[in-house]
């Protein structure tokens, strides 16, 4: 089993791509989809410019991210409005599980790294109750990335250990 799991490949990285290298795309789209998001929770009435700031990085984010070009756009704005959900308090952060969903799908995971995102959905259930109040945004923006960035490695620890069979059946297109 250890084999096999050191022989596993992400399989984005088999893509040919149009331009730029792999691993610059991905550490871009990474930091974009972060810093979009902050940048969306740190707009308000006065700083609306922030808001489309970190909503255009957000979706830059997805459509740079290393992947099959139909699934990065059909998730940059459910992603992108789930993201901004968080500006109405805490219970937006139930819907943080788009993103989670949309990263396992464009990351090619099987069905079964997608148990993941029950993690999202009792974090944002269990935020809901300790911070109903919008004040405490930041806590809750922190606690969730760290639910989310957990769920993501989860979901690839989840696709390592399978077999490398199950792995043949992924194509990818």
């Amino acid at each position: 089993m250890a084999e096999e799991a050191a022989a596993w490949r992400e399989p984005a990285r088999a893509l040919p791509l149009r331009w730029g290298g792999y691993r610059g795309r991905y550490v871009a789209a990474v930091a974009l989809l972060l810093a979009g998001g902050l940048l969306v929770q740190a707009a308000s009435v006065y700083a609306g410019y922030l808001l489309v700031g970190g909503l255009a990085a957000h979706i830059a984010g997805w459509i740079i991210l290393p992947a099959r070009g139909p699934r990065r756009v059909a998730i940059a704005l459910p992603s992108a409005l789930a993201v901004g959900s968080l500006l109405f308090g805490s219970a937006g952060s139930i819907l943080l599980v788009i993103p989670l969903a949309g990263w396992l799908y464009l990351r090619q995971r099987p069905a079964i790294a997608y148990l993941v995102t029950v993690l999202p959905v009792l974090g944002g259930l269990v935020l809901s109750q300790l911070y109903p109040q919008y004040g405490h945004g930041a806590i809750v923006v922190g606690v969730s990335t760290v639910v989310l960035v957990t769920s993501a490695w989860l979901g690839r620890s989840i696709t390592k250990s399978r077999p490398i069979s199950s792995q043949s059946r992924v194509k990818v297109r």
